[in-house]
């Protein structure tokens, strides 16, 4: 059930005349009950009227002390003649309305320190060996709220603890680990801009600065949960579509699909190592310069995507990625000479084995409530890992 409240019954506007308006613009503000969520046009006259957002709410009828204008706004302004020939300025902007959250700061402050509790590291010693163990962080979806945030921290949580308990369990009996790499599939946030997807704003429990901030407390928490199990860590992340940063829901972009958070958070956490050189000389952080990135890990050829530039491919997801690999075959790009791909994307964990090629699909550690309502199907959250030395892949198991 929505409240919705017409420009009519709020802006007086005999003295403007009928032409004000710019197109697209017409004043209006529609907050779903349910969600306490909404969408606010707004025109008026004041220039300052970033600083005057509670007033506003209450001009359109509902209260500041209940409702805020949340993040940022999409502006415009324009010249209109009034009745009597008077030329005026207006000044419009168009922005998520939001229920306040009661003791959300506090909420987030308790998450975040979840989210940033750095594990106990031991003295670094020399492992030396033949093989790495890969950990995929795939699709966090950080600040959904259809399970929650608290839900995901304690999933990843889990999933740290495991993989530090699958590294010593693999060395007793043999596996002689000496890296690991830590590979950033994308939609590592939900991500909450204006216009992004249409259903997003009423689906998110985080702003963007915290969803960007608990994504980064992730990444450092798990290089640091790592720093004292490998001889050499390997960094790498490649971009998603929910990090896609000027991207509209009509599919316009401003700048570029690569101005993208997943790889803007691998960028910062190579600027935060090189600033303490000494402590993370083991650290190397490999950022591609595409959609995608082919690299050699151990003497096998491995590629990274998302998963996501498949979609025009047609077909289920496995078709989608299979035409995309051919794709990169009969293009000779990069990923052709691939032995082993991994994507995300999808959300569910698949494996599929075609004479030397394997490719893996890594699940998520969100359960998509949308999804399931739409499907009826759902999948196990949790992180892909396996290991690789010169014969291929091996040790396999979602933690």
């Amino acid at each position: 059930m929505s409240s919705k409240k017409k420009k009519k019954d709020l802006i007086p506007q005999e003295e403007w005349g009928n032409n004000f308006f710019k197109t697209g613009w017409k004043p209006d503000i529609e907050i779903n009950e349910t969600t306490g969520v909404g969408e606010i046009t707004h025109v008026g006259t004041d220039p300052d009227y970033r600083n005057k957002f509670d007033e506003i709410i209450e001009g359109w009828g509902f209260s500041s002390d209940e409702y805020e204008i949340e993040g940022s706004v999409k502006a415009s302004s324009w010249n209109s003649q009034l009745k009597g020939g008077e030329v005026t300025t207006f000044y419009a902007f168009k922005g998520i309305v939001r229920r306040k959250r009661k003791g959300h700061d506090k909420y987030f402050q308790q998450l975040f320190k979840q989210a940033a509790k750095k594990p106990v590291v031991k003295s670094p010693k020399v492992y030396g060996g033949d093989t790495a163990f890969m950990f995929f962080m795939s699709d966090w979806q950080l600040g959904k709220s259809d399970y929650g945030v608290e839900a995901t921290i304690n999933r990843y949580d889990i999933a740290l603890e495991d993989a530090v308990d699958r590294i010593k369990h693999l060395r007793k009996i043999g596996v002689e680990i000496d890296e690991v790499h830590l590979v950033g599939l994308g939609d590592l946030t939900e991500n909450c801009s204006l216009n992004f997807f249409d259903s997003q704003p009423h689906n998110v429990e985080l702003s963007l600065i915290e969803q960007y901030t608990l994504a980064r407390a992730f990444i450092f928490k798990t290089v640091e949960t790592f720093l004292p199990l490998a001889d050499k860590i390997i960094l790498t992340g490649v971009p998603g579509n929910h990090g896609e940063m000027t991207r509209s829901n009509k599919g316009q972009v401003l700048t570029n699909r690569l101005d993208n958070s997943d790889t803007m958070h691998i960028q910062i956490m190579q600027e935060i190592f090189n600033a303490n050189k000494e402590r993370y000389k083991k650290v190397t952080v490999d950022i591609p310069e595409g959609f995608h990135h082919t690299t050699t890990v151990k003497g096998i050829t491995c590629s990274y995507t998302h998963g996501h530039m498949s979609g025009n491919s047609g077909g289920n997801p496995e078709t989608k990625i299979e035409n995309w690999w051919k794709g990169q075959m009969y293009g000779f790009l990069p990923a052709k000479d691939s032995k082993i791909l991994i994507t995300g994307h999808y959300h569910h964990f698949r494996a599929k084995q075609q004479g030397d090629r394997t490719w893996f699909q890594a699940g998520s550690l969100d359960k998509s409530l949308d999804f399931t309502a739409r499907t009826g199907l759902w999948s196990h959250p949790g992180v892909l890992t396996f290991t690789i030395n010169s014969k291929g892949w091996d040790n396999l198991k979602i933690l």
